[in-house]
This record gives structure tokens, C-alpha cells and sequence, in this order.
């Protein structure tokens, strides 16, 4: 099964949200500064190694510059350690950008998409919401009949092309509105 490609999105973005605190650690010069970073790089580095993204070793060379001035000896070692650190923040937050952009990019695509469907089907008047089966319910009946509607078919089609089955649940479930399908 492929991983989802939505939690991957969620998943990097929360790590980026990250940033911004990992920065008022140093700024504070916060002892565990360094090791709060270095953590955060493993769990990006894991997100991306588990989706097969080279983005990791780029997250890894980074890492590595860090761990490099924690090894160097001298007066200062932990101040040059937090200054390539700092250094690195610009790297590590564009890497996720860049791990994230071509998904995203495909994800809004299959979300318009996705909203063109529901928004057609909720016109056709062709399936109507009962709390009694509950939601799933209404989300597997929409995409039962985009699959199966010669009209909405094609799309259907490219939505497949573009999201794997769970993840393309998952957007429905995020795009449909109960209210639509009110009858």
C-alpha cells in the first residue's frame, strides 16, 4: 500500500511549524538547543526516507555539518555548533519545501478536482444524506457514483491518477459538506 501522500503534507507541515521554536531555543541559548535539532532532523529525515524522497540526505548532510562542529575541539565548540545550527535552519526548512511543493501542487489539483465532483453530484440531487448511515456512508455513495456516471467518470479517473483509494476517502471526507446532500 502507498503511503498517503495528505499525511505526508500534514506531517511535513507540522514539522515546519516546528521552526520557528527550534529558532527561540538558540535565541534563548537553550542548552538542548542543539539536541532539539538534531531530533527534529531524524524525525524529517524518517518521514522523507519513509516515502523514498532523497530529500533525506539532504536533511542527513546537515545533520552531519552540525555533528562535524560538535567533534572540532577549542574554546567554543558549543558556540560554533549553535552557529552552524543556525546556519543550517534556512537548508532544513527549504528541503521540506521542496519535499513538499510537487504533492502539494497535486493535492490542490485533486482537491478542485474532487470539489467539481461533490459539487455535481450534489446538484444532480442523486444521493441524499441519512444520518441514520452515517457519513462514510455518503462519501462512499459520491464516489460510487463518480466511478459509475459515464459524465463523472473521467474525473473520477484522473483523481485516481493523482491520490492513492485512502487518500482520495480521506479528501472527500475533508471536501464533503453533509449539508449539501440534504434532502
Amino acid at each position: 500500500m502507498k503511503p498517503s501522500q495528505l499525511q505526508l503534507i500534514d506531517t511535513l507541515d507540522g514539522l515546519l511549524l516546528q521552526l520557528p521554536d527550534l529558532v527561540r531555543r538558540f535565541e534563548r541559548r537553550e542548552s538542548d538547543a542543539d539536541r532539539v535539532l538534531l531530533d527534529w532532523i531524524d524525525r524529517a529525515e524518517a518521514q522523507l526516507s519513509t516515502h523514498r524522497m532523497t530529500e533525506a540526505a539532504r536533511l542527513a548532510a546537515a545533520k552531519a555539518r552540525i555533528l562535524a562542529a560538535a567533534r572540532e575541539r577549542g574554546r567554543g565548540v558549543r558556540g560554533r555548533r549553535s552557529h552552524v545550527a543556525l546556519e543550517a535552519m534556512h537548508e532544513l526548512q527549504d528541503c521540506l519545501h521542496a519535499a513538499s511543493a510537487p504533492r502539494r501542487q497535486k493535492l490542490e489539483q485533486a482537491r478542485d478536482l474532487a470539489r467539481q465532483l461533490i459539487q455535481i453530484v450534489a446538484q444532480t440531487g442523486a444521493v441524499r444524506y441519512d444520518i441514520r448511515n452515517g457519513f462514510d456512508a455518503l462519501i462512499a455513495q459520491v464516489w460510487a457514483l463518480c466511478n459509475s456516471h459515464a459524465q463523472l467518470k473521467p474525473g473520477a479517473m484522473q483523481l485516481k491518477t493523482l491520490l492513492s483509494p485512502e487518500d482520495i476517502r480521506l479528501l472527500l471526507a475533508q471536501e464533503l459538506s453533509p449539508a449539501d446532500f440534504a434532502g
